[in-house]
């Protein structure tokens, strides 16, 4: 699971680094696609010879839905959503459950609803 959080924070970091830049579509995906390593870059190899992709029609919004396909699966998501309403204080201190608690609440978006209950959650602490 460690691999798919990594991976989501690259991909959390490119959003992040696109909201600081104004590139075209076809630059993000570019931008993104350069930065690739590892298993990743040889995953996007193969998948654009498959598919016979040209990187110079592709926009981001394409890349950001092949790449959520292959690595950040629904179940990761449901997985971390999961641990949240299953989190326990347990032998934590008080820091570290918030901290895991705000951590993992970016997983359950229907609470943001509810941000005034959490908000007082939070306070308690």
């Amino acid at each position: 699971m460690k691999k798919s959080y990594d991976i989501e924070a690259w991909f959390l970091g490119m959003r992040k680094f696109f909201r600081l830049h104004d590139y075209s579509e076809n630059m993000k995906e570019n931008i993104s696609t350069f930065s690739l390593k590892g298993k990743q870059d040889i995953w996007w190899e193969y998948v654009k010879n498959v598919k016979g992709i040209c990187e110079d029609d592709l926009t981001w919004h394409e890349f950001d839905r092949l790449f959520k396909k292959k690595y950040l699966l629904e179940r990761y998501f449901d997985d971390k959503a999961k641990e949240f309403y299953e989190l326990q204080m347990d032998s934590m201190i008080e820091d570290e459950y918030t901290s895991r608690f705000l951590e993992l609440l970016r997983y359950v978006p229907y609470l943001k609803e509810e941000n005034s209950k959490v908000q007082i959650f939070i306070s308690g602490f």
